[in-house]
């Protein structure tokens, strides 16, 4: 039996360790790989061509040409623009953002720990010394104007969008925005989960992946 590739891209302030319990639950036969952006050690930069491509929050927005040719793309916490249309609740989010900027400039191991509680978990781990802050301001400035463009998607791949019903960091709306604007997609909401549902709901989130890997390969062999 061929190996499945597995690729799954973290998402800002979090790093290639939040994929790690992922390898307790996939199947045998599914090999996982995980880019790193760097934030807290050398970068890693995967360039399998997988049939499976998992990605948490505005690691979406980073996902690599080649990944887009996936057969299955499952957007977890995800969004197409992390800003509301409503012009009042852009205006507060990207106040947010501007606060952690400022923030990040004098404490960024602290301003990491409260979004983590703000996310939901809080990683059991200790950071190195010297966080790498250029790389956080970098991206988290990217948040404020990133806007998914849609036409990357391939029309022939399959979308599976995972969202927390308690999500404080990227409201559950967003991710309703995204499968309204995907056809061909599908929508599953987690009910007692937050933004970090790769750490937190490893299990409930492989289950409906293996459920949805299952149905399109079904398909895939009707044809």
């Amino acid at each position: 039996m061929a190996v499945v590739d597995v690729v799954a891209q973290h998402g800002w302030g979090f790093g290639a360790w939040c994929w790690d319990r992922w390898r307790e639950v996939l199947p045998a036969g599914f090999a996982l790989h995980c880019p790193d952006r760097g934030y807290f050690g050398p970068a890693v930069v995967v360039t399998a061509r997988p049939r499976i491509v998992l990605a948490h929050s505005l690691g979406l927005h980073w996902l690599a040409p080649q990944l887009w040719a996936a057969e299955l793309i499952v957007i977890i916490s995800g969004f197409r623009s992390f800003h509301a249309a409503s012009a009042r609740q852009a205006r507060r989010s990207r106040r947010t953002v501007e606060q952690m900027l400022v923030r990040l400039e004098r404490e960024p191991a602290a301003l990491l720990a409260d979004f983590y509680a703000r996310c939901g978990a809080v990683p059991d781990r200790s950071w190195p010394a010297a966080l790498d802050a250029a790389g956080l301001r970098r991206d988290l400035q990217r948040l404020q104007d990133s806007v998914l463009e849609l036409s990357a998607i391939p029309a022939a791949a399959q979308v599976l969008i995972l969202h927390g019903r308690r999500d404080h960091v990227v409201p559950v709306e967003r991710a309703e925005e995204l499968h309204k604007l995907l056809p061909n997609s599908a929508l599953a909401i987690v009910a007692e989960a937050g933004h970090a549902l790769p750490l937190t709901h490893v299990r409930a989130c492989w289950e409906r992946i293996e459920w949805a890997w299952q149905i399109g390969c079904s398909g895939r062999r009707r044809h």
